[in-house]
């Protein structure tokens, strides 16, 4: 009886280890799934794509177009510190925005930011701030 307990239990522990995760482009999922708060009313989603790993040590990566207030980007770029990590559109960071390009999500194809943007990089994340649109294309990675 014991033996049977343990095979079960190691059963029921796999399942939930290799569980599915979650994968959507639902915009009012996406926000709350990567930052676990609600979206501020000074900031709009235009598009999105999020997927995360079904165990404990949340891997995600996330596509995300938004349209923030610019006192929200500057709290952002400060609580993440983007300010120090600049980049310029690299060949790297032009193999990222190809189409087929994947990590574990496919680049999507309304994810094409202006060549004009300014871009910061941190680790396998980039973040495209447009100052005359407002227009903010994140592509963050967690693994």
């Amino acid at each position: 009886m014991g033996n049977l307990k343990n095979i079960l239990s190691i059963f029921f522990l796999s399942i939930l280890m290799v569980s599915c995760g979650i994968e959507t482009d639902n915009k009012e999922q996406i926000f709350y799934l990567w930052t676990n708060s609600e979206l501020p009313k000074d900031t709009k989603i235009i598009n999105g794509k999020y997927w995360e790993s079904g165990h404990w040590s949340k891997e995600y990566e996330i596509y995300i177009h938004l349209r923030p207030s610019k006192i929200w980007w500057n709290n952002f770029k400060k609580i993440n510190n983007l300010d120090f990590n600049k980049a310029e559109f690299s060949e790297e960071i032009n193999l990222k925005l190809k189409p087929g390009f994947k990590r574990i999500l496919v680049v999507p194809n309304w994810f094409k930011p202006n060549k004009n943007s300014i871009i910061y990089q941190k680790e396998e994340s980039e973040y495209y701030w447009n100052e005359k649109t407002h227009d903010l294309f994140i592509h963050e990675i967690q693994l």
